[in-house]
């Protein structure tokens, strides 16, 4: 296992904490860890020297503590942090009253940058993020997977709240992506008619995206604070609230009037949007089977549809 001496995010690019890591270990002559490390180390130890980690004593180089060097590091940087944050307001009132660009809105205008814009929403998430899903869309689209950051977000204690287009999760692949997510903590629903992929951070932050014709697969809209991103999360609360939960893999039973484990599974599948063919290969009965014990639980919980099924059976607490 390596351990870093400090974090490369600090500003200092990883071939410098080499650079130092090596020294400290005890290559003190110059010309020997530039061989030991196969790199030009002159720009490195300048960096270092400037620093306050190394210092040259007759050709020979001596490692310095690196506590008190990287706090005044740190130190700088909340500084500049600051002061860009005052910046960004001073020149955010310049731009209003230069401007008529609203500043609640930005425009994403490549998948590059849309992209970019998603997973910082993420990675700087702090206590929620809710999401309407229907998966990648557009020309070209890549294969679903995990939105970047989101996994990370959910480990350091982001609550998750997302609502799938049933038409994504009829995708094996897909339901079990998801499956993880929920079993990680993640709290989803289903709903038959989602429109758009949305995702908004903390109430401050949202992004919507849609699929575009020509060389740019995708354009997005970046929202922030007012009165557009309170529309959208209202409009996000109406899907969750008519959503069908998706149960994670280790519910227990819901009580002695509940459902066995295969019903649950069932369940949780159909809400999920799956076809009785696939649902009979995951049971592993046949498709008969799988349409004869639906059309008896819609019997039993007196409901018309399969999605007033699945609705039915969360208020009873199966999912």
């Amino acid at each position: 296992m390596t351990v870093s001496y400090y974090s490369g995010d600090a500003g200092l690019a990883e071939s410098t904490e080499r650079v130092y890591r090596t020294i400290v270990e005890g290559v003190r002559d110059p010309d020997t860890l530039a061989d030991r490390l196969g790199v030009d180390v002159t720009a490195a130890l300048a960096e270092l020297t400037e620093l306050g980690l190394v210092q040259v004593e007759a050709g020979v180089l001596e490692p310095l503590p690196p506590r008190l060097p990287l706090q005044a590091l740190a130190d700088r940087y909340v500084r500049a942090a600051a002061a860009a944050r005052e910046a960004s307001e001073v020149l955010a009132q310049l731009w209003a009253r230069q401007s008529s660009a609203p500043d609640y809105l930005e425009v994403l205008t490549t998948t590059p940058r849309v992209m970019e814009e998603t997973t910082r929403l993420h990675e700087e998430s702090e206590k929620e993020v809710l999401a309407l899903s229907i998966g990648p869309r557009g020309d070209s689209a890549p294969p679903p997977n995990r939105q970047p950051g989101a996994a990370e977000a959910l480990r350091r204690g982001v609550a998750y709240r997302v609502v799938y287009g049933a038409q994504i999760l009829r995708q094996v692949e897909v339901m079990a992506l998801v499956q993880e997510s929920v079993d990680a903590g993640e709290s989803a629903r289903v709903f038959p008619n989602v429109p758009c992929n949305l995702q908004i951070a903390d109430g401050k932050r949202a992004v919507l995206t849609a699929p575009m014709p020509g060389p740019e697969r995708l354009h997005g809209l970046m929202f922030f604070e007012g009165g557009f991103l309170e529309s959208l999360i209202g409009v996000f609360e109406t899907y969750w609230t008519l959503g069908v939960p998706i149960a994670a893999d280790h519910v227990g039973d819901a009580g002695p009037a509940g459902p066995n484990e295969d019903t649950r599974r069932l369940l949780s599948m159909l809400g999920a949007g799956l076809t009785d063919a696939s649902i009979a290969r995951e049971l592993g009965v046949s498709e008969r089977t799988v349409t004869r014990r639906i059309m008896a639980l819609q019997d039993a919980l007196a409901a018309r549809s399969r999605f007033q099924l699945g609705v039915q059976a969360a208020r009873r607490g199966w999912l």
